[in-house]
């Protein structure tokens, strides 16, 4: 249990969801963690005491990933709490849905804000980071990583759900460009793209036993997935393990991107 051990890793939106399973499985790994939240700070306290208590070096930081001040106010206090960062995941997102004719500008323009805006503002501090200092060989293989949560939906269209499905396209393609930009400088940047997780932002579509039976049929291996699952991945990207993978995005989905509607035939 210890592929990360003396890296730090910087988590957005970790004080809840697939963000805190990320934090909690990358400090069992050994890694350092700031925790990044903007609502409730006793939520992300919870977590920074969890990972104190496995004895690894943790801190909160609040800041909105969307607000260019406050992403290079996190990555400077961070990097002077730990000397470096290693490893950043892009992980800080939200959901205002409704039908097209009747999203306001200010909902699509927030969740392009946030998941797409402040994932490009976070990367691009990580980078400018990871290019100013010396490699460190002595924790990791790559001078950096950069891991960006997306989603099913930056391949499956999503009705009803347009600028969430904008916004994690657009972080496919933005992941794919920073890797081509900056694999000679071996960093390494890769996405997880997740289907249907047990978390608060889909709380709907598993709450009842009726929607639970409802989403089972778009998932052919007929579970909800776990933050936990989502966490491992993460570990793995950001460990020496996958130092050849560079540019991909792992679906972690229970195989909801197989289209289950053909699997009699369609």
């Amino acid at each position: 249990m210890s592929r990360l051990e003396g890296q730090v890793a910087l988590i957005t939106g970790s004080s809840s969801g697939l963000g805190r399973a990320t934090a909690l499985a990358m400090a069992k790994e050994g890694a350092n963690v700031v925790v990044n939240y903007i609502g409730r700070q006793e939520a992300a306290d919870e977590v920074v005491d969890k990972i104190q208590a496995m004895g690894r070096g943790a801190m909160a930081y609040r800041a909105d990933v969307s607000v260019e001040e406050q992403v290079q106010a996190m990555f400077a206090a961070a990097i002077e709490e730990f000397g470096a960062l290693d490893t950043l995941v892009n992980n800080a997102g939200l959901q205002r849905d409704a039908n097209l004719i009747d999203m306001s500008l200010a909902d699509w323009n927030k969740v392009i804000d946030v998941n797409l805006t402040g994932q490009f503002l976070c990367a691009r501090e990580a980078l400018r980071h990871f290019m100013a200092r010396e490699e460190r060989p002595e924790v990791s293989k790559a001078r950096g990583k950069i891991i960006c949560m997306s989603s099913v939906h930056e391949a499956i269209p999503w009705a009803g759900h347009v600028n969430y499905a904008a916004s994690k396209a657009g972080v496919m393609m933005m992941m794919k460009s920073i890797a081509q930009e900056v694999g000679p400088m071996n960093i390494r940047v890769n996405s997880i793209a997740p289907g249907a997780i047990r978390t608060p932002i889909n709380t709907s579509a598993w709450e009842t036993p009726e929607a639970y039976s409802a989403l089972m049929e778009l998932i052919p291996q007929r579970r909800i997935g776990e933050p936990e699952d989502v966490g491992n991945v993460a570990v793995w990207l950001a460990s020496d393990e996958s130092d050849y993978v560079h540019g991909a995005s792992i679906f972690v989905g229970g195989g909801m991107m197989l289209y289950p509607g053909f699997a009699d035939g369609g």
